[in-house]
């Protein structure tokens, strides 16, 4: 069976606010790890274990501004203590749970108030946050599992870097009168480092200076628009890195469209909802053209088939998926295999750079000792 613009035409009642996103729009500037909220920060983990609270109450029959006092009770954030507090309040005015969330973009983005509002409509509002709770723990699970395989090398490179600034500015200098007028039988690397660690310690406001003007201008450069072209462009093509990336960005579409659809949202409006949460342009662009390749009446998996960045062995399972009428559980199912998938080779990835980050270190220190200590035995042997 498959799923064209004519099936979900119609004008929905969850439909009652576009979400925001243009074509080829960016996520908000909301980080995954921590949601800033007017001069304090409300954590992802709050954000889940008010999902999961919430779920559970309703589970047991609370009632709805029941649910919300009793997390506010248990909430020790401030922030989100008002939040909380102001969404109870908008309720017993009459407004429904979506609609107050949608009064805080800061907290709850476009997928998250979309399914709620889905839940609301189709009366399994309690599945629904089950279903956002997974969501939130698969992704933290990923910005963790990030930050365990670059965490170590980060330490390596700053420890080397110490070390190095160490045996320049405090170390080297000592050797200074020693070595002088011998500079012809020096190695050359001893002659380097020396120069190194002179201008280190003369201009070493120069070297802070651009130190911090180089750090200002990368952000500025990340920020702009041939800055995110060219690093989106990287991420989907670049090799060694390619394949993991595209990996993650076709697993996020996956659960993100996957979980709009089985929870009822119209097809469009959750490829709406899906474009804006997808940080890389190509995929979002990508989520553009099937928006445009349905809404002309066309098979929703046909714009997989000739996109140059999704896997083969995904393009066959949508279309399996779409001829079925399966289409969201197929998309689950998917996300899940590749999520282990993504885990695994970040893995691979963090297995292989800490020995590499670890020779290169050592290479680093043992150059540094060697053209300190081999001038040392030349000028003993000189002097025998």
């Amino acid at each position: 069976m498959a799923i064209s613009y004519e099936q979900h035409k119609e004008v929905s009642p969850h439909r009652t606010a576009k979400p925001s996103g243009a074509v080829g729009s960016r996520i908000p500037k909301l980080r995954l790890d921590m949601l800033k909220w007017p001069g304090r920060r409300i954590k992802a983990k709050e954000i889940i274990f008010f999902t999961s609270q919430l779920s559970l109450m309703l589970e047991v029959g609370t009632p709805l501004t029941s649910s919300l006092t009793a997390i506010e009770n248990q909430t020790k954030n401030p922030a989100f203590k008002e939040v909380i507090q102001a969404m109870g309040k908008d309720i017993e005015e009459g407004l429904q749970l979506s609609d107050a969330m949608r009064r805080h973009p800061q907290v709850f983005n476009n997928v998250f108030i979309s399914m709620i509002k889905a839940g609301e409509t189709g009366g399994f509002l309690q599945k629904i946050l089950d279903r956002l709770a997974e969501m939130q723990e698969k992704r933290q699970a990923l910005i963790a599992q990030l930050r365990s395989t670059l965490t170590y090398p980060a330490i390596l490179c700053l420890v080397g870097f110490l070390v190095v600034v160490f045996i320049l500015v405090g170390v080297l200098p000592k050797f200074a009168t020693f070595f002088a007028g011998k500079e012809s039988i020096l190695p050359i690397t001893t002659r380097l480092l020396m120069a190194m660690s002179h201008s280190l310690q003369a201009y070493w406001w120069v070297y802070l200076i651009s130190t911090v003007g180089l750090i200002v201008a990368l952000k500025l450069w990340k920020e702009s628009e041939p800055g995110q072209a060219l690093i989106d462009r990287f991420c989907v093509s670049a090799p060694m890195v390619a394949r993991l990336y595209n990996k993650i960005y076709t697993c996020q579409l996956l659960r993100t469209l996957g979980h709009l659809m089985s929870s009822q949202v119209p097809l469009l409006e959750a490829l709406e909802v899906t474009r804006a949460t997808i940080r890389n342009r190509h995929f979002s662009r990508f989520i553009t053209q099937i928006m445009e390749h349905v809404e002309k009446g066309g098979r929703f998996a046909q714009p997989f088939t000739t996109y140059p960045y999704i896997l083969d062995s995904v393009k066959q399972m949508v279309a399996t998926g779409e001829e079925v009428g399966n289409l969201p559980t197929v998309m689950l199912r998917l996300a899940g295999f590749y999520d282990t998938e993504v885990d695994r080779e970040l893995k691979n990835i963090a297995s292989l750079i800490e020995p590499i980050a670890l020779m290169v270190l050592g290479g680093v220190v043992g150059v540094i000792v060697a053209s300190v200590i081999l001038p040392l035995f030349r000028l003993a042997h000189a002097v025998h």
